[in-house]
């Protein structure tokens, strides 16, 4: 029975275990796997963000510019 540490709370956890049993932190074997997606999630909305937000403000300033 393979053991890992719990990123919670550091204890020796099954990897099968569905929680831990120290925090309850539920499938601690896929913390780190859902925390990545969390973090590519946020990092594109960032990204889809500040191409909107370039889109908004900087296109018809450069287009404004070009008509003259």
């Amino acid at each position: 029975m393979p053991l890992i540490a719990c990123p919670v709370c550091e204890k020796q956890v099954s990897k099968r275990a569905l929680a831990c049993p120290g925090c309850g932190e539920p499938d601690p074997s896929r913390h780190h796997t859902r925390n990545t997606w969390l973090g590519r999630l946020f990092w594109l909305a960032v990204w889809v963000a500040i191409g909107a937000l370039v889109w908004v403000k900087v296109v018809p300033m450069v287009m404004e510019i070009f008509k003259q």
